[in-house]
């Protein structure tokens, strides 16, 4: 009898699981970090997960038995090009900057899909996984749909880009809705606007681009047979965006679109005795500097470095500084440095008055669980978002990092320090945020489940994959094909192409 009841037990358990393949390509530990807790949990959870990922934890934790990593470390990190640090703080490089990002991250895609392991894995059979887990910013991911005819849930472990938002049929306007490459965000005067509207569309320019040369590089591997990119959207059931309504601008969604942000979060990670020593006997208080894990500190300018040590020997307030290397070879007794902190665990330290940050999406999430207030110096993508979302809810300042000196950067750590209100805005914010009915992973993990059992497809807004200048656009498909003929031609699309704009910017108003 109790070998019948193990069977149906077993059973019952098989059918529940899945197979389950992720992708996540991007050489970068701040975002792998936000894709693991999803990975991890749903291999607890019984379902067989096979994860490409530049970085791999190699658990030896006996819950983890069906996780299955395939390590294309060294293949992707080799082939990074640390060219873009020439962009550093440059505001009016945002277009440059995505399209290095974009071009960097499809060769390293490329390179990817040479390996073994890959080529291995690309001859399972055509149903072998009943989900596909993709990261959102690497289009040409989406491939494995094709290949495996399953469905998909992108994670970002940003914001929203725009072919996010164009995909999912998420509403989109240069001015009035926020993407995770917006750099002003509120109190725009007409000027603002037109240059918000001249960065929407040189990023969207930027993806079009990129996604010609993706397509080219997709039929080169996979034939020319193969879906557009365009195409391969429809097989998006869902997408997790790593971060939360608030943050996103409330941003009007469809249920297709999940928010997670905070998933990543780890407070699990113990100080060291020398780092508690330090933090308990800073009885000034501490702050705390850091460009986060894509920011190589040899790349960032000599000035700012410079900067940053001056102010620092000068505070009456200890300091630890995260630097890759140890560039200062005499550094005054007040400043600890290290190449690495448990940055989630620090931050909730009660001595803790100050984070100096470039202002990536994951550092703000954990300096606002940690109550602390935000100096925020952006240096690339949705990092002047962020930081000007600092200055909105009252939680920081946001420096410019191309003319920062020591009188700017001394003047925002007395105000941060002295003026309680930026302490009282972050734990205020922190409420907002954090009351919810699920933590982040459960939702995560719940609508996984929900695309297995019922898939996706139904949750799509109907605007779903169709561009905004089709969305916008009242006529019929004849009149359309008439107007995009109408608008290429040089001669007679600059008036028309004028009024539209204005149109735009003075809607926003409205």
């Amino acid at each position: 009898m109790r070998a019948i009841f193990f069977f149906i037990l077993i059973n019952l358990y098989h059918i529940k699981t899945a197979r389950i393949l992720a992708v996540f390509p991007t050489p970068s530990i701040s975002h792998q970090i936000v894709f693991r807790p999803l990975t991890q949990a749903l291999s607890r959870r019984g379902h067989e997960v096979t994860v490409v990922t530049t970085d791999p934890v190699n658990s030896k934790d006996p819950g983890l038995f069906n996780l299955i990593e395939i390590d294309l470390h060294n293949i992707s990190y080799n082939s990074t090009n640390r060219n873009v640090y020439e962009t550093y703080g440059k505001q009016e490089s945002m277009y440059t900057q995505i399209f290095m990002f974009a071009n960097l991250l499809t060769n390293i895609f490329e390179e990817q899909l040479k390996t073994k392991e890959v080529q291995n894995l690309l001859k399972k059979n055509e149903n072998y996984y009943d989900l596909l887990i993709l990261e959102a910013c690497i289009r040409p991911a989406l491939v494995f749909s094709h290949i495996f005819k399953a469905p998909v849930i992108q994670i970002s472990s940003l914001g929203g880009m725009l072919f996010n938002y164009e995909a999912l049929g998420v509403p989109i306007h240069p001015t009035v809705y926020f993407t995770t490459m917006r750099q002003n965000l509120y109190d725009l005067s007409v000027w603002d606007k037109m240059m918000e509207l001249k960065v929407f569309l040189q990023v969207y320019f930027a993806h079009f681009i990129c996604e010609h040369l993706q397509n080219a590089m997709l039929s080169k591997y996979f034939g020319s047979n193969v879906p557009r990119i365009d195409e391969l959207n429809n097989n998006i059931h869902m997408l997790f965006l790593a971060t939360n309504p608030i943050w996103a601008g409330n941003t009007p969604v469809p249920p297709s679109v999940i928010f997670i942000g905070g998933i990543h979060e780890n407070t699990d990670e113990q100080l060291s005795e020398d780092l508690k020593y330090f933090l308990d006997n800073s009885k000034n208080g501490v702050i705390y500097a850091s460009f986060g894990s894509n920011v190589k500190t040899n790349e960032v300018s000599a000035k700012i470095t410079r900067v940053l040590a001056q102010v620092f020997t000068k505070s009456s307030l200890n300091v630890i500084w995260k630097l890759d290397q140890n560039e200062l070879s005499n550094h005054s007794d007040n400043i600890k440095i290290m190449k690495w902190f448990p940055q989630a665990t620090l931050l909730r330290h009660p001595n803790i008055k100050v984070f100096i940050t470039q202002g990536g999406l994951q550092s703000t999430d954990e300096a606002i669980s940690a109550g602390v207030p935000l100096i925020g110096i952006p240096i690339l993508a949705d990092q002047w978002y962020n930081t000007e979302q600092y200055v909105h809810f009252n939680i920081g300042v946001k420096l410019r990092y191309d003319t920062l000196n020591e009188e700017q950067l001394q003047e925002s750590i007395n105000r941060l320090t002295l003026d309680d209100s930026y302490r009282k805005n972050v734990v205020k914010l922190r409420q907002q945020i954090l009351d919810q009915p699920q933590k982040p992973l459960e939702r995560a993990v719940w609508w996984t489940e929900y695309v297995l059992r019922n898939g996706g497809r139904h949750l799509r807004s109907p605007s779903a994959n169709k561009s905004w200048i089709i969305v916008s656009s009242v006529t019929n498909k004849e009149q359309r094909r008439h107007k995009v003929t109408y608008f290429l031609d040089p001669s007679k699309s600059s008036t028309r192409l004028g009024g539209h704009l204005l149109s735009w910017i003075y809607a926003s108003d409205t």
